[in-house]
């Protein structure tokens, strides 16, 4: 009996020792996964709003539910560095099944605590600004309530804040939330109210109008205010840091022979520039998803905005900014290095496919790190921002001087107009920066700048104009200094460099 017993007992301390090591397994697997946000009440404290089983029925059955698929989803693929709420800003790299979970992990997270058993009246900043918007904070609660009756099936009604620090009610469908950059017009989150069937039915069954009206004895506007400051302040924060760190700060350049390099590169491997223009395009939309703006106006492009102060970010230049370029590849090939049998990416000595499959790894390099690389407190991205801010004052400088210089010329009777703008559909699309009025007749025009001007048989050829591309402008103008040409007849591009017929020299300034 006796040992039968010590049997017993050393079994059972195999099951326990087992356990421990289960759990502390399973703990481990758990902090690399997305977590649960604890419950900030009881299930029973929101009786005026909701009754307990369905608080616990909808805690535990579904919002545990989303985010144990959403982990089992992830695991599935090889990610970065992620939390949740990166995945909802930049969902549409995700598949519809992350899209659906972690819109619903995000949310719920959100939602409990956008609940209280002691509400408090809204007071403050936000109250006046919604005041303000609305009129009266009872319309403001009667457009939130229409919306929110307006949704036909299952989804979500919203306060948000939009990029342009605006108040917004709009309506998401499903478990999508307005960060997620695939939903148009979107911005942060500030007040949600989940009008799913399970989150009401045991309770209201198909009043839903009831549980719509209830929802305002529950609500957290401490939470709300919170979250209202720490988004307005933090972008008054960051812009006001980060003009202070590029006025302060010292750019790590690269070479002049470098930059040389990569522009040749550029210009004479169009295969190279392109999946770099579409790679970093992504990664921008991607990072900067609450600063990208999809529909800014009929006159400027989609892009990133409000990063170095209000308007259009330098940043969105980066995509064709070859010196950008050479840091980036410069400042990631640090990481590389570090890591047993990998080589740095290099484009020397390599043909052009083989050119082509080294952008392919330094595009898939950047998008593994691109935030850490691209992140506020980068000095990467405080270089790069530094770089393209002093390079787009360059070339409104030498936008000016042209016009300048052909005033000039032409006279008093002509009219030069600077068109150009960070973003204008003129600049990025037609390639116009100047249009000139002469002899009733209007003349768009692109200015470059320009090292040497060199007569060949092939026929006038520009050296140092940085990248090379046609353009659709009538006349295409080249600045150094005091020099100004005017051709007006188009180049063709010959081994990276713009060769001009030699008839098609109109000015010489």
């Amino acid at each position: 009996m006796k040992k039968t017993k010590e049997k017993i007992q050393l079994l059972e301390n195999q099951i326990l020792v087992s356990k421990v090591e289960e759990q502390a397994n399973q703990l481990i697997t758990e902090m690399k996964k997305i977590g649960i946000e604890k419950l900030p009440y009881s299930y029973s404290a929101l009786k005026q709003f909701i009754d307990p089983e369905t608080m616990d029925f909808h805690y535990n059955k579904h919002y545990k539910g989303y985010v144990g698929k959403l982990n089992d989803a992830l695991s599935k693929k090889k990610y970065g560095d992620l939390d949740l709420e990166k995945i909802i800003k930049t969902i549409s790299r995700f598949d519809k099944t992350i899209r659906n979970n972690a819109g619903g992990a995000f949310n719920h997270a959100l939602f409990w605590n956008m609940l209280t058993p002691e509400p408090k009246k809204l007071t403050g900043e936000l109250y006046k600004k919604i005041t303000k918007q609305w009129g009266t904070f009872t319309s403001f609660k009667k457009e939130f309530d229409k919306i929110a009756k307006e949704r036909f099936g299952s989804g979500w009604v919203w306060l948000i804040l939009t990029s342009n620090n605006a108040l917004k009610i709009m309506s998401t469908p499903n478990q999508d939330n307005p960060l997620m950059n695939v939903i148009e017009g979107g911005g942060f989150p500030l007040l949600g109210l989940d009008l799913w069937e399970h989150a009401y039915y045991l309770k209201y069954r198909n009043k839903r109008d009831e549980y719509i009206t209830n929802f305002w004895k529950v609500v957290n506007w401490d939470f709300v205010t919170k979250m209202y400051e720490m988004k307005t302040k933090t972008k008054l924060t960051e812009s006001n840091r980060m003009k202070q760190i590029l006025s302060e700060g010292k750019s790590k350049m690269c070479s002049r022979t470098e930059n040389t390099y990569y522009k040749d590169l550029f210009n004479e491997n169009k295969d190279i520039k392109w999946v770099y223009m579409k790679g970093i395009n992504k990664i921008l939309k991607e990072v900067f998803n609450e600063n990208y703006i999809d529909s800014p106006d009929n006159n400027h492009l989609p892009g990133v905005y409000d990063i170095e102060g209000p308007g259009r970010s330098v940043l969105n230049k980066l995509n064709t900014n070859y010196t950008s370029f050479c840091i980036l590849l410069k400042d990631l090939n640090q990481v590389i290095n570090k890591i047993p049998n990998k080589k740095p990416i290099s484009f020397d000595d390599k043909t052009p496919d083989e050119q082509k499959k080294e952008v392919v790894r330094f595009m898939s390099a950047l998008d593994y790190y691109k935030y850490r690389i691209f992140n506020k407190d980068s000095e990467t991205l405080q270089n790069l921002l530094r770089i393209l801010i002093a390079t787009s004052k360059y070339g409104d400088n030498r936008e000016q001087t042209t016009a300048s210089i052909l005033k000039k010329f032409f006279g008093e009777s002509s009219k030069v107009n600077i068109v150009g703008e960070l973003g204008s559909k003129k600049d990025a699309i037609d390639g116009i920066d100047l249009e000139i009025l002469q002899d009733g007749k209007l003349y768009t025009a692109q200015v470059k700048p320009f090292g040497k001007m060199i007569t060949t048989e092939d026929g006038i050829v520009l050296d140092d104009t940085a990248n090379v591309k046609l353009y659709n402008t009538d006349w295409m103008v080249f600045q150094r200094g005091n020099n100004v040409l005017v051709f007006n007849q188009k180049p063709k591009i010959i081994k990276g460099k713009f060769v001009f017929p030699p008839d098609s020299l109109l000015y010489n300034i």
